[in-house]
């Protein structure tokens, strides 16, 4: 008789609900601080690397700011994780990854943003 153990199976989807949960309010964050700011945003998707924004980008302190914005939600989120670890470790998994320097990241866009705003001091001085 097969005799199949599947005590993994709803911890492992839980897991996949709460990181999908935790992505899409990081790309609220995003969208509202880009609406409130007045930056067009032109669409929402998904794709192999997860829930994505295209916008426009505006001028860099309104880019780094709603760059910003989806890691804090997530930061934000954080203290939930009294109640749900699972959801506060999605959290801080998504706050962190977002936050690291490398192509297509948040991290990345807002030291790009950075650098356009010191360039722009630079030049008026």
């Amino acid at each position: 008789m097969l005799n199949i153990n599947l005590e993994w199976f709803f911890p492992f989807f839980q897991g996949i609900f709460f990181g999908l949960m935790a992505m899409a309010l990081h790309e609220i964050g995003h969208l509202l601080l880009a609406q409130a700011l007045g930056l067009k945003v032109k669409r929402v998707g998904i794709c192999w690397k997860g829930i994505y924004t295209v916008r426009e980008a505006g001028p860099p302190v309104r880019n780094a700011w709603v760059s910003f914005a989806g890691p804090l939600v997530n930061l934000v989120l954080l203290p939930l994780w009294i109640w749900s670890p699972i959801f506060g470790l999605a959290n801080l998994c998504c706050a962190v990854v977002n936050l690291l320097p490398i192509p297509g990241s948040d991290g990345k866009r807002i030291l790009k943003c950075f650098h356009e705003m010191h360039e722009a001091h630079l030049a008026t001085q």
